[in-house]
């Protein structure tokens, strides 16, 4: 069985000032489920962080995985049947 899942790399900056001047200094990449945008990733980098950071690119990227259908019952849970009331 294969799925497809997009993935995207946020790259982002604390900025400080040093001797008068302003300065970027890199944090580690994030990466986040999804196709996300420069807008929503400055959201969500914002309540991570707690402080201001920069987010500078958001570089989308969609992989395909595969996983023998064995291995997949092996480490999956099994849904149990909603009931209707």
């Amino acid at each position: 069985m294969t799925k497809e899942v997009t993935q995207t790399t946020v790259k982002l900056a604390k900025m400080i000032m040093e001797n008068g001047t302003p300065k970027a200094i890199e944090l580690p990449d994030e990466v986040l489920l999804g196709n996300v945008s420069l807008e929503k990733a400055q959201r969500l980098m914002n309540k991570k962080y707690k402080e201001p950071v920069t987010v500078f690119a958001v570089q989308p990227e969609t992989k395909v995985y595969e996983m023998k259908v064995e291995d997949f019952i092996k480490v999956a849970t099994l849904k149990e049947p909603e009931e209707n009331n």
